[in-house]
């Protein structure tokens, strides 16, 4: 097995890409890759595929079933090489909202693909991981389980099984159940279903994670089912992004508008050559997600919506949290230190207020920007 360059032993993103490289490329590839970039004679086998997968993806009708793209090892690979490190960052932006003290975690990844979630939470959190993967393709499961398996850079992988399908009579709990991009590609039936099920498997204090891509239609489906776990589900309380558990109050105020995050990532060396030649860009990456916990505690606080928009009158940004949704102005002659941190606010950042927030917010307020 070779090792990991110790340029990025402590980047989880640039470890996963090398452990990808290292273990779906050539030797011949493999050692480009250590230097520079890969060959294009390399990396052109997989390219058509990308581009099918792609095309496939973007003209897909959301709320209908997609039908299964990934039928040859050629296929899985070429998934693994470009889409897993950028669903991997998505996935490293949600895992520190994960806190256990259980010494092994028991994780279900359904629809895991080529091992995406599974190795974003092996390469981020402490503890060993019992993990199930459960997915439809053998030749993406194939890729799967040769990039758990020779994953040891934590040395955090406990047991490793996969399955085709997820039993009906599954009785099984799980501290961290993951579904990503899974919901995307079922029907509204098979999504209610698969929420109902994945929820009645999460264990007491476990986590679930439910993460989609960030376009309008995506993200806006993806709240409509959070609202459902709102009505149905009381005991998953929501820890990202909502400070909330009520019915969302975007989806009530707007048709159009819709939750999502966007990160601007240091993008790996390998997605980037891969962005050139497919003529790609995603130096920006926006997805949708909640993050649940059983049992767990609202975290206090009010949650920034949109960018601070700097306006002839102030900066305005548009708030969210118990019992407010709103946008909030900064005047220009109300602008002081306590307000600081608001006009230098993130989307999702999540802020504590010395009082409530009101349209126009006062000179004396002190906003306060909190972790996660």
């Amino acid at each position: 097995m070779r090792a990991l360059t110790p340029l990025d032993a402590t980047k989880p993103i640039g470890q996963i890409e090398q452990h990808v490289v290292q273990q779906l490329l050539s030797p011949a590839a493999w050692a480009q890759y250590l230097k520079g970039d890969v060959g294009h004679n390399e990396l052109r086998p997989f390219i058509q595929e990308l581009k099918r997968l792609s095309d496939a993806y973007t003209q897909h009708s959301v709320g209908t079933k997609l039908p299964q793209l990934i039928k040859s090892e050629l296929s899985a690979q070429a998934y693994a090489l470009y889409y897993l490190a950028i669903n991997a960052a998505k996935m490293l932006h949600l895992t520190p909202h994960i806190t256990s003290n259980k010494e092994t975690l028991r994780v279900l990844d359904f629809g895991s693909g080529p091992g995406t979630a599974s190795l974003a939470l092996l390469a981020s959190l402490k503890q060993p991981l019992n993990i199930t993967c459960v997915e439809s393709s053998q030749p993406m499961r194939a890729v799967a389980k040769k990039l758990l398996s020779s994953w040891n850079a934590g040395k955090s992988l406990a047991d490793l099984s996969f399955v085709s399908h997820l039993p009906t009579s599954n009785t099984a709990s799980y501290d961290v159940i993951v579904a990503a991009n899974a919901l995307a590609e079922l029907s509204e039936a098979e999504s209610q279903a698969l929420i109902t099920h994945l929820t009645s498997m999460v264990a007491p204090d476990g986590f679930l994670i439910l993460l989609e891509p960030g376009q309008q239609l995506h993200s806006r489906r993806l709240m409509r089912f959070r609202d459902g776990l709102a009505k149905t589900s009381p005991k998953l309380t929501p820890l990202f992004p909502c400070t909330r558990a009520d019915i969302c109050p975007m989806l009530k105020a707007s048709e159009t508008d819709w939750c999502h995050s966007t990160i601007e990532w240091a993008q790996p060396k390998l997605s980037r050559q891969l962005d050139a030649m497919l003529s790609f860009n995603k130096h920006r990456i926006k997805f949708c997600a909640f993050v649940f916990q059983h049992g767990g505690q609202l975290r206090p606080g009010m949650r920034v919506i949109t960018p601070p928009f700097k306006m002839l009158r102030g900066t305005a940004v548009t708030l969210c949290g118990e019992g407010l949704y709103s946008v909030v102005l900064i005047k220009k002659g109300q602008r002081s230190e306590g307000t600081r941190a608001l006009e230098k606010a993130a989307v999702h950042d999540r802020l504590l207020f010395s009082q409530r927030p009101t349209k126009e917010l006062p000179k004396s307020i002190m906003i306060t920007p909190l972790p996660l």
